[in-house]
């Protein structure tokens, strides 16, 4: 269990790899507006999409590595499997439920988004993990939003007054793919998403490479995620079923 919930919560080419920014460019600051606007253009166009991935979890000094299937029906359901020769784990999202199971503990786990939401202090929910995986703010519609130039950059950050997080996310000044995005609250607890090697096919402009950074003050998590475009706009099944026998985890 422990290894899906390192994947999902502590967010939880014939195509052209994106120009990076020169670092020598000098910046003049936009409308916050534009660049909003400039962002959304880049949202991926999608109706499935299959990513094939491997991942790389570094924690208390002790390192796995193991693959992992993406399945994702836009804005409607994503399903996670994980294997490394043999099955590990499989997950379901959908609008209103997480479901997973882990095979090594025989357990699984059946509940909502809040609940999840309420343990970690973030508003977790379907959006906001397939943003996640695509490179697009997990969590920017709704948010008062104030900017900033940063190392030849734009940032823009927001601050939940509900659950006290700081949230802040840097965006390439040439084409406005995000770069960066970090969540931190008043406890020491952040989570960093950081994004590069994006590729563009059919419309769907994602991340090829995605590193995670979650820290508070007992521990450090690292999660490295390389992902390959497998198949786009081709319909994909979701099957998802908890084994017999396997036993109900409260979180």
């Amino acid at each position: 269990m422990r290894i899906f919930l390192l994947v999902i919560l502590i967010i939880f080419s014939g195509c052209n790899i994106t120009k990076k920014a020169n670092t020598s460019l000098t910046l003049k600051k936009i409308p916050t507006k534009r660049i909003i606007e400039n962002v959304e253009k880049n949202k991926s166009d999608f109706t499935y999409l299959l990513l094939r991935s491997q991942a790389t979890v570094i924690e208390n000094g002790s390192k796995s590595q193991f693959n992992i299937s993406i399945r994702i029906k836009n804005d409607d359901k994503i399903l996670i499997s994980g294997s490394l020769l043999i099955p590990l784990f499989k997950g379901l999202l959908t609008k209103n439920k997480l479901m997973f199971y882990e095979k090594l503990n025989k357990s699984y786990y059946d509940g909502s988004f809040q609940y999840v939401s309420d343990l970690f202090n973030f508003e977790f929910s379907l959006e906001s993990v397939q943003n996640l995986f695509i490179g697009e703010p997990l969590t920017f519609k709704d948010s008062k939003l104030t900017q900033t130039l940063k190392n030849s950059e734009y940032e823009l950050e927001s601050f939940d007054r509900k659950r006290k997080v700081l949230k802040s996310y840097t965006f390439n000044p040439i084409n406005f793919n995000l770069k960066k995005q970090s969540f931190s609250n008043n406890s020491g607890a952040k989570l960093s998403v950081v994004y590069d090697n994006y590729k563009t096919l059919e419309k769907v402009n994602v991340p090829q490479l995605i590193t995670i950074l979650a820290t508070n003050k007992e521990k450090t998590t690292r999660v490295v995620i390389k992902s390959k475009i497998s198949r786009i706009n081709q319909e994909v099944t979701f099957p998802f079923k908890i084994p017999s026998g396997y036993k109900k985890i409260k979180l």
